[in-house]
């Protein structure tokens, strides 16, 4: 797929809440079910997630903002809140702004019935707090955290699609797709002021059925590691453990060295240190080993990419040194050709870590 360069000046409030026959408005187009599934919500669960660090060097680091319409079933994963219930919605919202992690996970407050969707394009909205539409390779996204009084409005633009086909895991069967150099502006108003930003990061599409699939081993845990590279290349690895310790997926792409699109399926990840930090769900009380320093090797048919990360320290908005599964960090790393040619690089991140069976610390590269 080619890549196209730039992307959409920013115009705020595009993407605002508006009403369901706005949205439905003039869409009565057929879409085929399967068609369909791969937009919203021919599915049993459905999600959508951008994990980006932000560019420069300004006061805001990264942002993670995500809408999930559906429950898995959580007890696979340690995230107690998702209990199958195909009814539930949460959406999650965190920014990492002046050394404070502004992080709400809400999943009490909206259900599937205060979801409307557009069926001819990707125009989804949930109540007053989200709304994403767009049709590749241009989306827009807008999202309200009404606990921390911040509101997230972007658009930008997609550059390559990364597909990851069907995989069965013990409580579900999904697809995976992921536009892994997004690159987005737009604000972020925290309690009415408002940071211009600019971000190069992953945006990604999850949908899946539930099934009851007692021979799989399930899920171990996993890590997302999307790293922008001077600003202007990409890589994106995901790790997934299953629930023996072995690896179930270890893939991934970059666009480094020349800005072209080199997947790979070797990804794997080297633990450095642990803490105790809380779940993906923010849980007080509900800690677990969490990786905050690792190393990671990717390798691919024209070279091989490896780095090590080291943390941005983050306290919560009353000033409180927090550590999450989610880092957002700073890297150095090199990408060195099968010509023998050595790039070295620096970069920043935001990973995904999410528990499950399997303790990470026992885990070693094989």
């Amino acid at each position: 797929m080619a890549k196209e360069q730039g992307f959409k000046k920013a115009s705020f409030g595009l993407a605002s809440p508006r009403t369901a026959e706005e949205i439905m408005g003039g869409s009565s187009n057929y879409v085929d079910d399967y068609s369909l599934s791969l937009q919203f919500p021919a599915c049993d669960w459905s999600c959508y997630y951008l994990y980006s660090p932000i560019l420069g060097d300004g006061p805001c680091h990264a942002v993670n903002v995500g809408i999930h319409i559906g429950h898995m079933e959580g007890s696979e994963i340690h995230i107690p809140q998702f209990d199958g219930d195909q009814n539930g919605v949460f959406v999650v919202t965190a920014v990492i702004c002046d050394g404070k992690l502004y992080h709400s996970f809400d999943v009490t407050s909206y259900t599937r019935s205060d979801v409307i969707y557009s069926r001819s394009g990707l125009d989804l909205q949930v109540a007053d707090v989200v709304r994403i539409r767009g049709r590749y390779p241009y989306f827009e996204m807008y999202y309200r955290d009404k606990v921390h009084d911040i509101i997230y409005e972007f658009e930008g633009r997609a550059g390559y699609v990364h597909w990851v086909p069907d995989h069965v895991m013990r409580t579900n069967l999904y697809s995976y797709l992921l536009f892994p150099d997004y690159r987005f502006s737009g604000a972020i108003t925290i309690k009415g002021k408002t940071h211009n930003i600019e971000g190069l990061g992953g945006f990604d599409h999850v949908n899946a059925r539930v099934i009851n699939n007692k021979s799989n081993p399930g899920v171990g845990f996993w890590q997302y590691d999307p790293v922008q590279w001077e600003e202007k290349y990409v890589s994106s690895g995901l790790f997934l453990i299953d629930g023996e310790g072995k690896p179930y997926l270890t893939g991934g792409m970059t666009t480094l060295p020349d800005g072209g699109y080199h997947p790979t399926d070797r990804f794997e990840i080297e633990f450095l240190e642990f803490a105790k930090g809380t779940s993906f769900d923010g849980a007080k009380g509900d800690f677990h080993n969490v990786p905050i320093r690792w190393r990671a090797r990717m390798e691919l048919t024209h070279g091989v990419l490896t780095y090590e990360i080291t943390p941005i320290e983050v306290t919560n908005p009353s000033g409180v040194k927090i550590i999450e599964p989610n880092v957002a960090f700073y890297t150095e790393g090199e990408f060195r050709s099968n010509s023998g040619e050595v790039t070295k690089l620096k970069g920043k991140g935001y990973n995904e870590f999410v528990n499950g069976s399997f303790d990470p610390t026992k885990y070693r590269a094989q």
